[in-house]
């Protein structure tokens, strides 16, 4: 996380830090990076992070959406039931 450049748009920004919070990794890939779900060593979630997205708020309304559905952050809640 400390190694990792400020996005230049403070939604994505938010967004991007918002999945870290929430176990995900970023990775220098493609134009921006990449995050990674905390499983991500086992098929995983992941999402790419456009550097100049036409529209930021939407890229960061979609980085929000990617990681509230990955069923890795639940699976330990759900498998002691």
């Amino acid at each position: 996380m400390a190694d990792r450049p400020k996005h230049p748009h403070k939604e994505i920004e938010a967004a991007v830090s918002s999945a870290e919070s929430k176990g995900w990794r970023w990775r220098k890939m493609g134009h921006w990076g990449r995050l990674f779900c905390p499983h991500a060593d086992r098929d995983g979630c992941q999402i790419g992070v456009n550097g100049t997205p036409k529209n930021p708020e939407d890229h960061a309304k979609q980085i929000g959406r990617a990681v509230d559905r990955c069923p890795h952050g639940k699976e330990d809640n759900n498998e002691k039931v």
